[in-house]
């Protein structure tokens, strides 16, 4: 005799969700970042009004100095000596690149400053911080390219080619600083450092530079506009549909966030959909000292929370700052 077998259920997997604590003042941001514009269109606050003078004065000064560094550096060609002739000649051109490279330098110790004030002053940190997850997220993403996996990298605020190039910015801030400083002032360079310091110097202010001209007309200008037009370092916007695609956890946390925006008691602890399948808002649970009962969840979606904010938001001072709103 055969026994019959029975077939047992497959245990189901649950999906993967990040488990977060937040404070009264998170939940307030993170419902002022939804936006709704005339067209009926809802749009996600990316980039603050500080950030973007921030780009603005970053795009001038970079290409005031790429410009009149080249020009300097290629005097001999037709369009370097086009750009010279056009500026008055070598000396006045040699002016304009110092005063962008005032405005340059001024920056990046705003930049430096602002920086370490959100992150000592407002506890955060910032999300362009390297973490495990973005070489994790760059080996999906090559498995991707090369056709390995059909499942696109969940990416949060930055992805980890937005933080590359973050870095690589640093970098190249930091040696043109430098080499740019032993050109300027030479006999000071001398007194501390050997004569072939300076030579040394002016070929890696040379390098650098084209190395960095090259990176923002390929790599920068490919991901922003060739690849998919984003424009929102401009607008400081983007759209819902956008957000998805692009920064889904970002945008996972936001809802759920802006979700738990009425509760009671505080802190909150809300849960961020990891999969892709899963991308409604989480129903925020009310967390307490003592083993919480069970909170009833509160149904609210952005448009309605703008509404709460409202009422509750004169109680929180400065929740937009010019660091990272998340």
């Amino acid at each position: 005799m055969t026994k019959a077998v029975t077939a047992t259920p497959q245990k189901e997997t649950a999906p993967k969700v990040l488990k977060r604590y937040i404070y009264r003042r998170e939940a307030i941001e993170a419902a002022k970042r939804f936006h709704t514009l005339p067209d009926g269109k809802l749009y996600v606050v990316r980039f603050t009004r500080g950030q973007q003078i921030e780009h603005y004065i970053l795009l001038l000064s970079f290409t005031l100095l790429g410009i009149t560094g080249l020009a300097q550096t290629y005097s001999t060609t037709a369009v370097g000596n086009f750009i010279l002739t056009l500026l008055g000649g070598i000396d006045s051109t040699r002016q304009v690149h110092h005063m962008a490279a005032f405005i340059f330098g001024s920056l990046a110790i705003y930049h430096v400053a602002l920086f370490f004030y959100n992150f000592l002053m407002g506890r955060r940190i910032p999300k362009m911080i390297p973490e495990w997850g973005d070489v994790t997220q760059a080996i999906k993403m090559l498995k991707l390219n090369l056709s390995l996996t059909h499942q696109h990298p969940q990416f949060d605020r930055y992805t980890f080619e937005e933080k590359a190039e973050y870095w690589a910015l640093v970098w190249g801030t930091v040696v043109m600083g430098i080499t740019g400083l032993m050109q300027l002032f030479p006999i000071a360079t001398t007194y501390y450092l050997p004569g072939w310091a300076i030579p040394v110097g002016r070929a890696l202010h040379k390098w650098e530079a084209i190395l960095a001209v090259l990176a923002i007309l390929t790599w920068h200008m490919y991901h922003s506009v060739i690849k998919k037009l984003n424009t929102s370092i401009f607008t400081g916007l983007m759209s819902i549909e956008d957000m998805q695609e692009e920064h889904p956890l970002e945008l996972a946390y936001l809802e759920s966030a802006a979700a738990s925006v009425t509760s009671l008691t505080w802190p909150v602890l809300i849960e961020i959909p990891l999969e892709e399948e899963s991308r409604e808002p989480v129903a925020a649970k009310e967390v307490q000292a003592s083993p919480p009962p069970k909170a009833e969840a509160v149904e609210t979606t952005p448009q309605t929370t703008a509404e709460a904010v409202d009422t509750t938001s004169d109680d929180v001072s400065n929740s937009e700052s010019t660091g990272d709103p998340k």
